[in-house]
C-alpha cells in the first residue's frame, strides 16, 4: 500500500505514535447512499458548505430503479472532490428531472438534475463552478470493465488496493486520460450553502449540567484479529491510554479484556469537576463481539462524548454504530465519528433516534452534535484528535467554539460538526442555574437500598439521572424519585428504565418548593455500581 508521505507524520505527538505506520483510517465496507431529509448545518475551521448543481447522465442495463443507479455513479464523487480536498455529504443529495429511456442493445439511458452539498476544504477561493467526470456505465458489469481499464491509471496512488468495489474512493480523474465514451462530463454550478454557521459552540452548560464529563472512546484495529502493538489500530489505542496516563496522573486505571474486546476505564475528581472516560478497543464495529454491544448500550446513555476511532469501512462501521446504543430523552452528546471521509457517510439514523425521543426536537440534533471528516483519517492522528476534544471540553470556564477546538485536529482530516444550528451556548452564555446540584456514588447488592434527599429546592425543573459507574461493568440498580416523602418500593415512582443495567433518568417539576426524595435498589445478584445526580433544566422553564 503507498502512503502520502506528510509532514505531521514526523511530529513526536507522543512516544507510542512514533512507531506507528501512517496508515489512513478507510478500510472496506458498503456505503450507504440513502437521501436525508432532516437539515443540519454546518462548522468547521478548514471548510466551507457548498451546493453543487448540475445535470448528469449515465447507462445502465436496468432502469427498475434509477435512483440507485444515479448514487452509484454519484459514489465516484467521494474519491474525486477528495482530490481538491472534500467530500460530498451523499446522504443529502437531492435528485429531480429524472428521465430514461431505452439505447438499445440492453442499455437505457438515465438522465436526472442534482443538488449536491460538498464540504470543501477551503475557506477562501471557493469555485464557482466544478468539473466532473464520471464513468458512464454505472451497472455491476459496467463499473467492474471501468475499474480492469482504469482502475491502476487513475488512482490516489493507492492502485494495489483498488477493485471493483472500492474504486470509487480512490477514483482520480485527473490522475490519466479517459475515453470519452467511458465517461460523462458535467459541470456544477457552485454556491455558498446558506447552513454555514460561524462561532457555533458545544453545549457545554448541558456536558457539565451533572456536574461531570464523561467519555466513551471507541477505536477498532487496523487489520481484524491483530494482537501485535505493531498494528496501527492497536497502537492508536495505547497511545490514547498513555496520553491520558500523562494528562491525568491523579485518575484511577482499571484495564480488563474479554475475546474480542479490551477496556481502559480513568476517572479522577468530584463532582463539580469529575472526569470519567471509557476507552473500547475492538475488531471493529461491525464485527464487534455481543460484550461490546452489551458495554456500548451500558455506557451510552451517560456518555457526553462518544468517539469512534478507525475505519470508516467505506460507511460500514460508521452506520453499525449509528445503529448501537442507548439513550436518555433530553441528554446532550457530542458524537465523533474519527475515520476516513466520514462525512460523506452520514445518515439520518441518529437524528431519527433522537426525534422519536424528543418529539419537540422535530430534526433530532437539538441535543446531538455530530463531528466527522470530509478526508482521510490517520491512525496516528486518532489519539491527539481525541485528546484534543476532551481537552476542551475539559476546559468550561474558558469555553472555545468548535473552530478553535477543530484547531487540535490535523487539518488535512477537514473535520467538521453537523447538528449544532440550534446550540445555544456562547462565551457569555447563563443558563440561569439556581441550584448547584447533587451527586453520589456508591454500590447496592440485590435488593438493598441507598436513600438521598436533596434540600428544598425553588419551583422548576430539575432532572434526576442514574449511570453506571463507568469503571465497573455490570449491574443493574433502580432509581425511585418522589417530591415530598421517600419514594416506596413500587412502581408507582420508579423511572424509566433500560433493562439489565444502571440506566435511568426522571424529570421533576415542582409548582412549589419542595425536596426531593431518591433511593436506589440493587435489582441482580451481586454489587451494582452506580453514580446518582440531580440537576436543574432551566431549558424546560
Amino acid at each position: 500500500m503507498r502512503l502520502p508521505i506528510r509532514a505531521s507524520a514526523l511530529l513526536p505527538l507522543t512516544g507510542l505514535l512514533l512507531t506507528a505506520p501512517l496508515l489512513p483510517a478507510c478500510g472496506t465496507g458498503e456505503p450507504d447512499t440513502e437521501v436525508g431529509e432532516l437539515e443540519q448545518p454546518f462548522t468547521s475551521d478548514v471548510a466551507t458548505l457548498l451546493d453543487f448543481e448540475f445535470d448528469g447522465e449515465l447507462s445502465t442495463t436496468s432502469i427498475s430503479s434509477p435512483r440507485t443507479q444515479i448514487k452509484a455513479q454519484l459514489m465516484y464523487t467521494v474519491g474525486h472532490i477528495n482530490a481538491e480536498p472534500g467530500v460530498a455529504r451523499l446522504e443529502r443529495v437531492t435528485l429531480s428531472n429524472i428521465t430514461t429511456a431505452s439505447l438499445g442493445g440492453g442499455l437505457y439511458r438515465v438522465r436526472y438534475h442534482a443538488k449536491l452539498p460538498v464540504a470543501w476544504g477551503h475557506k477562501t477561493d471557493l469555485p464557482q463552478s466544478y468539473a466532473f467526470t464520471l464513468p458512464r456505465r454505472v451497472d455491476t458489469s459496467g463499473q467492474s470493465a471501468f475499474t480492469t481499464r482504469y482502475g491502476q491509471l487513475c488512482n490516489d496512488g493507492e492502485d494495489a488496493s483498488v477493485n471493483a468495489g472500492n474504486y470509487w474512493y480512490h477514483y482520480r480523474p485527473g490522475a490519466c486520460e479517459l475515453a470519452a465514451p467511458d465517461v460523462v462530463r458535467t459541470t456544477a454550478t457552485v454556491r455558498v450553502s446558506a447552513q454555514n454557521a460561524v462561532a457555533k459552540y458545544p453545549e457545554f452548560h448541558k456536558v457539565w449540567e451533572d456536574g461531570a464529563l464523561t467519555v466513551l472512546a471507541v477505536f477498532g484495529k487496523y487489520e481484524e484479529g491483530a494482537t501485535s502493538t505493531s498494528d496501527a489500530g492497536i497502537s492508536a489505542y495505547n497511545a490514547f491510554v498513555a496520553a491520558m496516563r500523562s494528562a491525568y496522573p491523579d485518575a484511577t486505571v482499571a484495564t480488563s479484556s474479554i475475546t474480542g474486546m479490551t477496556e481502559t476505564s480513568f476517572v479522577r475528581g468530584q463532582l463539580g469537576n469529575k472526569l470519567g472516560v471509557v476507552a473500547l478497543l475492538v475488531d471493529g464495529v461491525r464485527v464487534a463481539p455481543a460484550a461490546f454491544d452489551k458495554r456500548y448500550a451500558e455506557l451510552s446513555p451517560g456518555a457526553d462524548l462518544i468517539m469512534y476511532n478507525g475505519h470508516a469501512g467505506l460507511g460500514a462501521n460508521i452506520r453499525a454504530l449509528a445503529t448501537k446504543g442507548r439513550f436518555f430523552p433530553g441528554k446532550y452528546q457530542i458524537i465523533f465519528f474519527n475515520g476516513c471521509d466520514t462525512f460523506a457517510y452520514l445518515d439520518e439514523t441518529l437524528a431519527r433516534t433522537r426525534a422519536v425521543l424528543n418529539p419537540t426536537d422535530v430534526a433530532g440534533t437539538r441535543y446531538m452534535d455530530v463531528v466527522a471528516n470530509a478526508m482521510p483519517a490517520y491512525f496516528h492522528d486518532l489519539a491527539p484528535d481525541s485528546m484534543g476534544l476532551i481537552r476542551a471540553l475539559m476546559s468550561p470556564a474558558a469555553p472555545d467554539s468548535y473552530a478553535r477546538i477543530f484547531r487540535a485536529v490535523d487539518p488535512v482530516q477537514v473535520v467538521v460538526a453537523v447538528g449544532e444550528e440550534d446550540n445555544v451556548f456562547n462565551s457569555s452564555y447563563d443558563p440561569g442555574i439556581d441550584w448547584a446540584g447533587f451527586g453520589a456514588s456508591d454500590a447496592v447488592g440485590y435488593r438493598e437500598t441507598r436513600s438521598y434527599t436533596t434540600d428544598t429546592l425553588p419551583a422548576g425543573t430539575y432532572v434526576f439521572t442514574l449511570t453506571p459507574d463507568v469503571a465497573v461493568a455490570g449491574g443493574d440498580a433502580d432509581l425511585r424519585v418522589r417530591v415530598g416523602a421517600a419514594p416506596t418500593l413500587t412502581t408507582t415512582y420508579r423511572c424509566k428504565s433500560y433493562l439489565y443495567n444502571s440506566n435511568e433518568r426522571c424529570v421533576v417539576k415542582l409548582t412549589a418548593p419542595a425536596k426531593v426524595y431518591m433511593t436506589v435498589t440493587g435489582d441482580v445478584a451481586g454489587s451494582s455500581r452506580y453514580v446518582v445526580s440531580g440537576f436543574e433544566d432551566p431549558a424546560a422553564r
